[in-house]
C-alpha cells in the first residue's frame, strides 16, 4: 500500500493556533489561522518539511477532509 500512489509518507504532523494582530494594512486585524507543519519520508528516504497557514474554516474542511479519507482507508 505504501506505493500506491509514491506521494511519500507523513511522519510528523503539528499545527498550532495563532492571531495575526496587525499588519502593514490594518492596524486591528484579530483574525485567528492555524499553521501547519508536516514531515514527508519520500521514496529515497528523504524526510522534507512543509508549514502552510489556513483560517479557521479552512482548517475545519481540512481536518473533515482527512475524517473522510481515514473513514474511506477502513473500507479497505
Amino acid at each position: 500500500m505504501d506505493k500506491v500512489f509514491n506521494v511519500g509518507k507523513l511522519v510528523d504532523f503539528q499545527w498550532k493556533l495563532g492571531v495575526s494582530i496587525a499588519s502593514n494594512h490594518s492596524s486591528q486585524l484579530n483574525t485567528p489561522f492555524i499553521t501547519v507543519f508536516v514531515k514527508v519520508l519520500d521514496s529515497n528516504s528523504e524526510v522534507t518539511s512543509h508549514s502552510f497557514e489556513l483560517t479557521i474554516p479552512e482548517f475545519k474542511n481540512f481536518a473533515q477532509q482527512f475524517k473522510d479519507m481515514s473513514n474511506m482507508i477502513e473500507t479497505l
